[in-house]
């Protein structure tokens, strides 16, 4: 390997996360219009006698069927009509790059295959007792499967921009609530916000209000799977104004409240 890619190597991998945050195996029946936060890959155990996943960004249509995948990239509104009997396992995840924005949020087709052997895999890793291992394994076959349909022509910051951005994005990942403002990110990069918002838009391809955005709606949608956290709780968390404004906005960006966003998923867990 040229010395010159193993350079890129160390700077690239640090960079690159991926992160589950919910795990799930649902037997119940499931209507709803929403969009994700997260990308979610569905591996169906049984036929969804009629059922579908329909794609209203980008127009498609997929019925549910035994033995196949499917992935559904972060963002993309959907609408669910599942019935009963069918048996799904869920596996939700952010593929992230610079820790700030999924390596899907762009992508608006989704992803379905027929592959028995990748349904079974993943069906045995739930019952495996040692959970570490589990946890890897499992990261290694959504990352297979993720290089399988990689998103073509996407953005990449230079090595030069990737140093300059990076420990902005760190500080969002790790200290980031609803109190962050684009102008406190301006004032770290010693600017004025509208010149931040700009050249941040011009090198990253995104606005910095996404950014914060983005990573706000996941940290929330994480806190409210965590067992026995209320409404109220992760608004305090995060430092929203109220239960109130964490509702509006986490329902103005799924289309689903955080109660029934709760009410979805976090019995479901599994563990």
């Amino acid at each position: 390997m040229p010395n010159e890619n193993k350079i890129l190597l160390r700077q690239l991998n640090p960079l690159l996360d991926l992160s589950f945050s919910n795990v799930s195996i649902d037997h119940e029946g499931y209507h709803a219009t929403a969009a994700w936060p997260v990308n979610i890959l569905a591996l169906v155990l049984e036929d969804g006698g009629g059922n579908y996943y329909e794609n209203l960004t980008g127009n498609q249509r997929l019925p549910i069927l035994a033995d196949h995948v499917y992935l559904i990239p972060c963002g993309l509104r959907m609408r669910f009509e599942e019935s009963p009997p069918r048996t799904v396992i869920s596996l939700h995840f952010n593929l992230t790059f610079l820790q700030g924005f999924d390596i899907f949020s762009s992508v608006a087709r989704c992803e379905a295959r027929r592959d028995p052997a990748l349904v079974a895999r993943i069906r045995a890793l739930l019952d495996e007792p040692d959970e570490l291992k589990a946890v890897c394994a499992l990261k290694m076959e959504v990352m297979r499967f993720c290089l399988s349909c990689w998103p073509e022509n996407l953005r990449r910051p230079t090595p030069a921009l990737q140093r300059k951005y990076e420990p902005l994005f760190r500080f969002v990942r790790e200290h980031g609530d609803a109190s962050l403002t684009v102008g406190a990110l301006a004032a770290m990069a010693g600017q004025r916000p509208n010149v931040f918002s700009r050249n941040f838009s011009r090198d990253i391809g995104k606005a910095p209000k996404d950014l914060l955005q983005g990573d706000l709606l996941k940290k929330v949608a994480a806190r409210l799977l965590a067992p026995g956290a209320s409404v109220k709780q992760v608004a305090e968390e995060l430092k929203f104004c109220s239960e109130f404004y964490l509702s509006r906005f986490f329902k103005k960006r799924t289309g689903l409240s955080p109660s029934d966003y709760q009410r979805r998923f976090r019995h479901r867990c599994c563990g």
